[in-house]
């Protein structure tokens, strides 16, 4: 699929890009995207750099306080059951989760940009050749976290669980099973403990981020340089993914309509194929996608985002538009994102090369 050749210069700009961590608005984060700039002006696009300022902490704090608020739901309405008040602990959890679910809703499309507390600037770059409807999206920020995504996620999805288990538990209660009375401390336990990989998740930077998402990028800039890339294409390398999505938010907030969004977010160079959307699926996208696998052999799966993970394409999708995320990886592959150990000199740069065959040829179709 990707030829030696393809595969060298893979390694060797996941190398270049991955000499120093990446934080959104650093001075290393600028040197990579110079590099990129570099890569895409020889590739005939003309490129402009787009400074855009936003708030970091509904990204560093906005995931812990949730956890806590959902964690501390729990118990509350666990103990009122044990008091012998279910339905008023099952309508005051209810509307508590509700309001939790209001406000994460609004803060994702308000308080990225106009939250006035830790106010920071980054820049995205911005690649046009021609007049494109179709985008390439590779975010080039990094960071790390005191708890792997993959602890993170397996603690979100039993927080959920935990509290589905407790909306169950006093729905039995309110009908008289009064069995259910022994399972409120174990309900609260599970609840703490479930939330704390949340709860203890803070941002910094001792990554390098070379899978994430350096290989993005590699995967983005070789499918623009590609001879069988389309000759009216958009790139876009945006800044502050890892705070909330903060760069491509401010694009999707101008983005014309009708335009298309291949995002890549993640490329091992082992494990499976995916193609994730998020609220409707993109049917014009993933119908190409999978003919674009079949004829080069890929082995690609169409599904949602996986629970608990954030990408670019998200916020595109919630303004209507076509966006889709591309990425590949195994289990291993979430345990070492966002840590020191998620470093380029492991790395062959394969999955990067595969993935800008299937990025040049996708766009090429959906022109």
């Amino acid at each position: 699929m990707a030829d030696a050749d393809l595969v060298q210069r893979a390694k060797s700009l996941l190398e270049a890009l991955c000499e120093k961590p990446r934080f959104a608005g650093s001075a290393d984060e600028a040197r990579a995207r110079a590099i990129c700039r570099t890569e895409l002006e020889a590739a005939g696009f003309y490129c402009r750099e787009m400074p855009f300022d936003y708030s970091q902490w509904p990204g560093r704090w906005g995931p812990p306080l949730s956890a806590a608020a959902l964690a501390a739901t729990i118990v509350v309405v666990a103990r009122m059951a044990r008091e012998g008040r279910p339905l008023l602990a099952l309508a005051i959890g209810g509307a508590i989760i509700a309001l939790l679910f209001l406000v994460d809703a609004y803060a994702r499309r308000r308080w990225i940009t106009g939250f006035p507390a830790q106010r920071a600037t980054s820049v995205n770059l911005e690649a046009k050749r021609g007049e494109p409807r179709v985008w390439l999206v590779a975010h080039l920020d990094s960071k790390s976290q005191t708890v792997p995504i993959l602890v993170r996620i397996a603690g979100s999805v039993a927080l959920v669980a935990v509290a589905v288990l407790t909306a169950l538990a006093l729905t039995l209660a309110i009908f008289g099973f009064e069995a259910v009375n022994v399972l409120w401390p174990g309900l609260q336990i599970a609840a703490i403990a479930a939330a704390l990989p949340g709860i203890l998740c803070f941002v910094g930077n001792k990554s390098t981020g070379a899978v994430d998402n350096a290989t993005g990028v590699v995967a983005t800039i070789l499918a623009a340089r590609s001879g069988d890339a389309p000759s009216d294409l958009g790139v876009l390398i945006t800044s502050a993914e890892e705070l909330g999505l903060a760069g491509a938010r401010k694009v999707a907030g101008t983005a014309q309509s009708g335009t298309v969004f291949l995002n890549c977010d993640t490329v091992d160079d082992e494990g499976g194929w995916r193609c994730m959307y998020t609220l409707t699926r993109p049917e014009r996208i993933t119908a190409a996608a999978l003919n674009v696998a079949r004829r080069i052999d890929m082995p690609l799966r169409v599904s949602r985002l996986i629970p608990g993970i954030l990408a670019d394409s998200m916020p595109f999708a919630e303004r209507g538009m076509e966006a889709v995320t591309i990425s590949r990886g195994t289990l291993a592959t979430l345990g070492r994102i966002h840590t020191r150990r998620d470093f380029s000199n492991t790395m062959t740069g394969r999955g990067a090369a595969e993935a800008s065959v299937l990025l040049s040829a996708l766009a090429k179709e959906l022109i």
